[in-house]
């Protein structure tokens, strides 16, 4: 490991009374953070000569380093010490010159440390968070006037957009940082890319955007099988009348004006969380919406609609395509911050084609409902191909931002289809206690003579804060008659048929088995002591 040599004489600044431990502390700092910037810089320099092909991943890693160490609080103390230091910036060239030349000759000798640079940043030597935080601290006691970051300038005008053009926006600014492929697996770089981000939203007093509201709280922009990169959800509403409205108009488009309280850089595309909600009815004639000229990096593909994605009874997946319909669960008890007792429920269900393809079904009709061509199109990440090797059976990713990624399945369970005319005369229930203590259950009571009582409920009892509440709710039961065709349970109620996606496990007894699958979730036979 090439290292540098103290750099600083502080004779300089004692013409102040200060107290030695202070003069040591910063000399030892400033070494650490030098040597750390320096080493960096010398490497990114000698790896752009040697290996230019990967400068982006270089320029993530640099990125993601620099905003975990604050190396602008860096270059900011160098900058307010130059007066009074000011031989300084000379003496870290002077030992920076031989810095770079070995690490040159390093990497002229292996340019593998280029394309994985975020690993060497991980050393020791470049672990100058603290060391900077130390200067900054510290800097006033020797006269070092240190500016503030700067701001940027404030912007008192309020522009409507469509939400796919601020979207646009958002992920050019972000990109001036580093790329959101690197961002994925580089928390760092994802932080320094919204941070760059909120900056330039701050510059508002608030943002106004036209979308269309999906849910009670959220709006994004469609275009056909398009949508917003970037969702805006409301953390609170200027008045209950605007909180009602949206709620109200879920599926119409409308213009919501709210301050950013945050921002999140997801996978694919990202959310703005807004407080103070006012939500308006969008008129041309009065209000003339901004756009851009290209917004093709504002969108991203939309998840189809459950009315999309059922293509009707039976004209989906093929039960003959079908190899094998497998269940991959996995349950874990955790605590909440609260001190709340959760079970983490992760259940999938994957349906292995013999054409070597895959599907992870989500939707609670039966896969043999889905419209196969739209969900291949508009839901990529769901689709994958598959291999089995040695009792090893994994699945690799076709499409969407996690393509190529790998799927272990060697420990899924088998599923079947109830046989067509089973009835049984067994009650069936679920039941999840997730975080901050809230409970949902529901239990399914088949009857040999096909009737099948459905009971839904759930209450709230657990730790919030300083307080420990319980709200509990009335149940709602219904009626109905019941039937399997496939892998669907037929309900036909007072208002309808449902078409449910349901299953057994292969080494079960479809007469009376102890498990079974409704909507993707596993259910358990009720016992006489339960």
């Amino acid at each position: 490991m090439i290292r540098l040599h103290a750099l600083l004489i502080l004779s300089g600044l004692l013409l102040t009374p200060v107290l030695a431990d202070d003069a040591s502390d910063l000399n030892r700092a400033l070494e650490q953070a030098v040597t750390g910037a320096v080493l960096a810089d010398a490497y990114m320099r000698a790896c752009d000569q040697y290996d230019p092909d990967s400068a982006t991943l270089r320029r993530d890693a640099m990125a993601g380093w620099s905003h975990r160490v604050d190396l602008a609080g860096y270059q900011r103390f160098l900058e307010g010490a130059a007066s009074s230091l000011p031989d300084l910036s000379g003496d870290i060239e002077r030992q920076a010159v031989p810095a770079r030349q070995a690490v040159a000759s390093e990497v002229s000798k292996d340019i593998s440390i280029c394309s994985d640079f975020s690993t060497r940043l991980r050393e020791d030597a470049y672990d100058i968070a603290r060391p900077i935080r130390n200067l900054l601290r510290l800097a006033d006691r020797f006269g070092i006037e240190v500016a503030d970051a700067p701001a940027l300038p404030q912007i008192d005008s309020v522009e409507l957009m469509p939400l796919i053009a601020l979207s646009a926006q958002l992920a050019g600014k972000m990109d001036e940082i580093g790329s959101k492929a690197g961002a994925e697996q580089n928390r760092d770089l994802r932080a320094a890319r919204e941070e760059h981000a909120m900056q330039w939203l701050q510059q508002r007093p608030a943002v106004a955007v036209l979308g269309r509201i999906t849910k009670k709280d959220e709006l994004r922009e469609w275009r056909g099988d398009r949508q917003s990169a970037f969702a805006a959800r409301c953390l609170s509403f200027a008045e209950d009348a605007h909180e009602d409205e949206m709620e109200r108009d879920v599926g119409g488009n409308r213009v919501l004006v709210g301050e950013v309280r945050w921002l999140r850089d997801d996978a694919e595309g990202g959310t703005l969380g807004l407080r103070g909600c006012r939500i308006f009815v969008h008129d041309p004639s009065t209000v003339e919406l901004s756009s851009m000229e290209d917004e093709s990096a504002g969108v991203v593909l939309r998840p189809p609609e459950y009315e999309e994605a059922f293509a009707g009874a039976g004209k989906g997946i093929a039960e003959k395509d079908i190899d094998r319909v497998l269940y991959d669960g996995r349950f874990e008890n955790r605590l909440d911050g609260f001190g709340n007792g959760y079970t983490d429920r992760q259940e999938s269900i994957y349906v292995l084609l013999r054409d070597g393809t895959a599907y992870r079904h989500e939707w609670n009709f039966a896969f043999t409902d889905l419209n196969v061509e739209l969900s291949r199109q508009r839901e990529p990440g769901k689709w994958f191909s598959w291999s089995e090797s040695s009792g090893s059976l994994k699945l690799t990713t076709a499409g969407g931002v996690d393509a190529g990624g790998e799927i272990d399945l060697s420990e899924a369970r088998g599923l079947m289809p109830v046989p067509p005319g089973q009835t049984w005369d067994q009650t069936y229930y679920y039941l999840n206690v997730g975080m901050g203590g809230v409970r949902r259950d529901r239990d399914y009571a088949f009857a040999s003579n096909g009737q099948l009582v459905h009971k839904r409920g759930g209450f709230v009892a657990g730790n919030f804060g300083v307080n420990y509440i319980i709200v509990a709710g009335e149940p709602d039961i219904a009626t109905s008659r019941y039937s399997f065709d496939g892998y669907t349970l037929l309900i036909d109620g007072p208002d309808g048929q449902e078409r449910h996606f349901a299953a057994i496990f292969e080494d079960d007894a479809a007469s009376a088995p102890e498990e079974i699958i409704i909507d993707g979730q596993v259910h358990w036979m009720r016992k006489d002591d339960e």
